[in-house]
């Protein structure tokens, strides 16, 4: 259960406690950013993923693929994603409608979205961040919750409300202006260790166009 925590510690924030409310303004953009991303039908990018331990910096990346799901299929998660690591190569993490499979270091894990219903909640957290659907994460998740904004992105964060003694901290989401595409996902895990996935960005640091709204070659949602 170790290896996924990554993806495991977004259910653990789920709580009964109001959220922080969003104010008109800042639906506005939340508005932009939600139907903007609903034009994007597939997207695939190059990604980097940073996981900072005790002040150790372990470096990741690959390959990040994503197609939109009708959210009214039954039982199922509203996105098909796919995380292919080529460092280390063969890692992976893959998201169907219905499960979600995990690879790292040479151990491999299945789980039924229909089955474990926090795993759905987890698959479609996943979906909700990278769909741009901010207000299904502040629904479903207690938050404290905040909007800003630098030069290039608008900037989303969503911190627990510290009820559980696993989870998370913090979630930060970066949107790009000029696309309103997801470009960062920050994860801090309240066991000490911070996520950081910046999208679009290649093995060698240099920043490479995402690929919209193109075929996906099915093969690589499927587990060898």
């Amino acid at each position: 259960m170790k290896k996924i925590t990554f993806f495991l510690t977004l259910v653990f924030c789920a709580s009964i406690l109001p959220a922080q409310s969003i104010s008109s303004s800042d639906s506005v953009i939340l508005n932009r950013i939600l139907a903007k991303n609903k034009h994007y039908h597939t997207t695939q990018a190059p990604f980097k993923h940073d996981i900072i331990k005790k002040g150790k910096v372990n470096h990741k990346h690959g390959t990040f693929y994503c197609e939109r799901i009708a959210p009214t299929q039954q039982g199922g998660v509203e996105a098909k994603m796919a995380l292919l690591y080529s460092q280390p190569k063969g890692d992976y993490y893959i998201i169907t409608s219905t499960y979600l499979y995990n690879g790292l270091n040479g151990r491999h894990k299945k789980f039924n979205f229909r089955h474990i219903s926090l795993m759905k909640l987890l698959g479609n957290a996943l979906a909700w961040a990278v769909n741009g659907d901010v207000y299904s994460l502040y629904n479903n998740f207690t938050v404290n919750y905040s909007l800003t904004e630098d030069q290039h992105n608008y900037i989303i964060t969503l911190s627990s409300e510290g009820r559980f003694n696993k989870g998370v901290n913090r979630l930060v989401l970066k949107y790009s202006k000029s696309t309103y595409l997801i470009s960062y996902l920050e994860l801090e895990e309240k066991i000490g260790i911070t996520h950081k996935l910046t999208m679009c960005i290649d093995a060698n640091g240099h920043y490479q166009q995402p690929s919209l709204n193109k075929p996906i070659d099915q093969s690589v949602y499927q587990v060898e």
